[in-house]
């Protein structure tokens, strides 16, 4: 007998009660970075995203805007859409498809405050974190903002994708997203990305305040709005670090 659906189902169930104890009297965290109309830079070494707003009046005369943005502005999640036609020629889920309860969970900061230029993370780093399988995971916090930043190895992250089976990944601008030197350079060696997305795994970039974090685990969300057809959409990404009964 098949005991997937069961364990899926305990393992959803311990992030309910989990969220619960961490919510009552919890501090709230804003990980995310605000847009103003006109554009957002992009993450360190990217060009800059386009956003613009236009405001109209809507009958009897309450104010309405149209927008026109990239889909990876600012603080975003990718969904499998953004990268599986691509390298695979095979479709993803868009935004609205990904599962709802892959945006929300438990998670674990990777703190690389203390890590050295030009250096990459690797699984023995994170097995000495409280990496729960099931987690969101999210990593920075780096001093480093352009060609000295760290990475994840592809050890760690086969290690966060195989054995802790992570429902989430976010990243901050301190850190690369891919290694270095395949870093908007060639797609099929965009290991962290096809990996991932590969296993259905939604992947957050441009997270912002990390050092505002006093808490390794606390609980997260990361919800994008239902979008049809878009790769990506903005988040606000939020952290609720248990309180001191938590």
């Amino acid at each position: 007998m098949d005991e997937t659906p069961n364990r899926e189902r305990r393992r959803y169930m311990k992030t309910i009660v989990e969220a619960a104890a961490v919510l009552t009297g919890g501090r709230i965290v804003d990980l995310s970075k605000r847009v103003v109309p006109g554009g957002a830079p992009g993450a360190a070494g990217t060009p800059a995203r386009w956003y613009q707003i236009g405001q109209f009046v809507y009958p009897p005369g309450e104010l309405m805007h149209y927008i026109a943005m990239e889909s990876h502005i600012s603080t975003h999640v990718e969904a499998p859409s953004h990268f599986l036609p691509a390298l695979h020629n095979r479709p993803g889920d868009d935004v609205s498809e990904v599962p709802l309860e892959r945006f929300f969970g438990m998670a674990v900061l990777v703190d690389c405050k203390g890590v050295a230029a030009n250096t990459p993370i690797g699984p023995e780093t994170l097995k000495t974190l409280p990496i729960e399988v099931g987690d969101i995971v999210v990593v920075g916090n780096s001093p480093w903002q352009t060609t000295q930043r760290p990475w994840l190895t592809i050890e760690a992250i086969d290690y966060l994708v195989d054995d802790r089976r992570i429902k989430m990944i976010g990243l901050d601008d301190t850190v690369y997203v891919e290694r270095p030197e395949v870093a908007r350079k060639n797609l099929a060696g965009y290991y962290l990305h096809d990996k991932t997305l590969s296993n259905g795994i939604p992947v957050i970039e441009q997270m912002a305040h990390l050092s505002d974090l006093s808490k390794t685990r606390f609980f997260f969300m990361g919800i994008p709005a239902a979008m049809g057809g878009l790769d990506s959409f903005p988040i606000r990404a939020v952290a609720i670090e248990p309180g001191e009964q938590g």
